[in-house]
């Protein structure tokens, strides 16, 4: 995938896989960098493409 990673929580149905602490810390964090990544859309009025 080119250099992309999908970091998701675990599912019921997906296989258990170690995942590293970097990944653990951003899911946790990841309601407040969407509140950012929004209100900078909001402020430059940009539009999701």
């Amino acid at each position: 995938m080119n250099g992309i990673q999908f970091v998701t929580k675990l599912k019921n149905n997906m296989r258990n896989s170690l995942m590293s602490i970097a990944d653990k810390i951003l899911l946790r964090k990841r309601a407040l960098i969407e509140i950012v990544n929004d209100e900078l859309k909001n402020i430059a009025q940009i539009e999701h493409s």
